[in-house]
């Protein structure tokens, strides 16, 4: 071995990417099937993989990236989805290994991964009005399947420590934060764990998708021409508030476009989801709605702090400080938000 070849003592790996031939000899390995292709569909907060195997059923195999929040919740997003699926309701199914476990446990450079394997959803993401009714249908049923799951419990609950505690604490070790704003992020995290620990106890809760954003369930049309959704990627999953899981779709959109009050186009689409849902029995209360402007400050501290909290993985250009500073506006903002149908 030359001294190129060598491992350098000073390198510390913080995320390895493996290579779709890897999770193809992984999968037929630990699930016995035979992989005819195997492609890396997208790098995230996990790493996702398309397979399809040699009788054409297609996958997606996710490996679990080493995340600051603490152990994979795998055995729970597994059983939850049988246990939603023996239901009826409409989700991607994991599939079990050859020796009927849950995952694969696998070595990298940073440490222990996991490996979990599902069946793929067809179609595409929501587009028309009433492909936002049946989303919100489906969720409906979800949240309806999933109350007599007495499956592995989560590990971590959607509450206030998970959703803007955990923030504050990645901003803390953020490099060239500025005292200043991070006091400015203390004083928002604060105000928004008083609201929720005011309003918590009239709010209807529920076991959590945790992920609504509209790009976690794909509609298609059968044969017959009848549409239908399937909700996918449940690893943020877990007890919660009914209104978090209502407020991720407005959020999403409210983030994506940059604005601070909804558009003509959002309030269609969000009377047609949450009239979806209320069609579906599930039921809405009017505490749920009011707390709605706090769960999408929430949500937004959430999806700051899943930024922040790898810097290691993404770096900071994820999180900009000028960015970071920029939200401030937006917090206040969405404080008033009217998301009353």
């Amino acid at each position: 071995m030359t001294d190129t070849q060598k491992n350098d003592p000073d390198l510390v790996p913080t995320h390895t990417t493996a290579a779709a031939i890897s999770i193809a000899r992984w999968v037929a390995q630990h699930y016995g099937l035979p992989v005819q292709q195997c492609a890396l569909i997208r790098r995230g907060l996990n790493d996702n993989y398309a397979v399809r195997s040699a009788d054409g059923t297609r996958y997606v195999a996710r490996l679990y990236s080493i995340r600051p929040r603490g152990g994979f919740n795998v055995d729970f997003e597994v059983a939850l989805l049988e246990h939603l699926a023996s239901k009826g309701a409409s989700v991607a199914a994991p599939v079990l290994t050859a020796d009927r476990r849950t995952h694969v446990q696998l070595q990298f450079p940073e440490g222990l991964r996991a490996l979990a394997l599902f069946r793929h959803a067809e179609g595409a993401t929501p587009d028309t009005l009433d492909e936002f009714d049946l989303t919100g249908r489906a969720l409906a049923h979800i949240h309806e399947a999933a109350r007599d799951y007495v499956g592995p419990p989560s590990r971590y609950t959607l509450d206030g420590h998970h959703l803007a505690g955990r923030t504050l604490a990645y901003l803390k070790v953020y490099p060239e934060l500025s005292e200043d704003l991070l006091e400015t992020y203390r004083r928002l995290v604060h105000r928004l764990l008083e609201e929720l620990t005011a309003a918590e106890d009239g709010l209807t809760r529920v076991v959590c998708h945790g992920d609504t954003h509209g790009f976690n369930n794909h509609v298609n049309t059968d044969a017959a021409g009848t549409k239908k959704t399937m909700f996918f990627d449940f690893d943020d999953a877990g007890p919660g508030f009914l209104a978090y899981d209502l407020s991720v779709l407005p959020w999403s959109y409210l983030f994506r476009k940059s604005l601070k009050e909804p558009d003509d186009a959002l309030r269609e689409r969000w009377m047609h989801y949450l009239r979806g849902y209320r069609a579906g029995s599930g039921e809405v209360s009017e505490r749920d709605m009011a707390a709605l402007p706090l769960f999408v400050q929430l949500r937004h501290l959430w999806n700051l702090g899943e930024a922040a909290g790898r810097l290691h993985h993404w770096g900071t250009n994820s999180v900009p400080v000028d960015w970071l500073r920029k939200q401030v506006d937006m917090f206040e903002a969405w404080k008033g938000l009217d998301l009353r149908t």
